[in-house]
């Protein structure tokens, strides 16, 4: 078996009509990250190689935890970090954004590799999609629907 099959990640492409500099800021700015969380979410974001954050999302009895480090920021161009989900896991997948200009716009290249990334894709019937993709590209389209209305 080669690496990918026995270690595979997720990968999502997508185009956006704003700049690279509007997308980074969906990642990492609190005001900019609510068009694709909830108002019941919190931040607490420490942008800098080595620094923490946290999300806490409250959805109605549930409250989500997402935690993680950064460990590259090159602004507005590429971005990673670890993503963990203390509550399901006591591991850490690794996020790697690349957003790359367009005329008009970017494409922003999303991959998350990690242990539990790879085994929720390999539990995956043929032709499924796992829910973290789900997960990323309603996030992705939400994105997408405040940046067409201008917010």
């Amino acid at each position: 078996m080669t690496e990918a099959i026995e270690n595979p990640s997720l990968r999502i492409v997508r185009k956006f009509d704003v700049s690279p500099d509007v997308v980074f800021d969906a990642f990492t700015k609190p005001e900019s990250m609510r068009v694709w969380w909830t108002d019941q979410t919190s931040f607490d974001i420490d942008l800098k190689v080595g620094g923490r954050w946290t999300i806490i999302r409250r959805e109605e009895e549930t409250v989500y935890t997402a935690t993680g480090e950064y460990l590259e920021i090159d602004r507005p161009h590429r971005l990673q970090y670890t993503y963990a989900m203390p509550q399901f896991s006591p591991n850490s997948d690794t996020i790697s954004i690349v957003i790359n200009p367009e005329e008009t716009g970017c494409v922003v290249t999303f991959v998350q590799s990690g242990e539990d990334i790879a085994g929720e894709l390999r539990a995956l019937l043929p032709g499924s999609i796992s829910a973290s993709e789900e997960g990323w590209q309603q996030g992705f389209d939400l994105m997408a629907a405040a940046w067409k209305k201008g917010v």
